[in-house]
């Protein structure tokens, strides 16, 4: 598990990648999202002059800024079709985070995001019951 990167799935069954490698200061950011599996490394996003995605994403991906720092790229149409065993990789001017998840190990975002939730919930229930008692 890398704290750089996460996969999970949306509602919609759509991919979404969250890289939150920390770009180096000075240098316009660029962002890199691709996937391997086996030898084949498959470039779905990317903003690097002189670098293209590969043709059957091209309408299928889209990247949004994360704050305070971070890309997130949503892939839409390819849950279902996933290698058994991907590696996810970002790059974000230079630095780079990667993840390997067996497709079934995938999990919804919401359950990703409830799994940190869940913790600051807990605090607050605990912190109004002893209020008032």
């Amino acid at each position: 598990k890398s704290d750089f990167i996460s996969v999970c799935i949306e509602d919609d069954r759509d991919l979404r990648v969250d890289c939150l490698v920390e770009p180096k200061l000075s240098r316009i950011n660029s962002y890199e999202f691709s996937w391997s599996s086996g030898s084949k490394e498959a470039v779905i996003n990317t903003n690097v002059s002189g670098a293209a995605s590969e043709p059957q994403f091209r309408d299928k991906s889209y990247v949004e800024e994360l704050e305070p720092h971070g890309y997130r790229m949503t892939l839409t149409g390819y849950t279902e079709t996933l290698p058994h065993n991907t590696t996810y990789m970002c790059k974000i001017s230079g630095n780079s985070a990667t993840i390997t998840i067996e497709r079934d190990l995938l999990l919804p975002c919401s359950a990703v995001i409830l799994k940190t939730s869940c913790i600051w919930v807990m605090g607050l229930l605990i912190l109004f019951q002893q209020m008032h008692h």
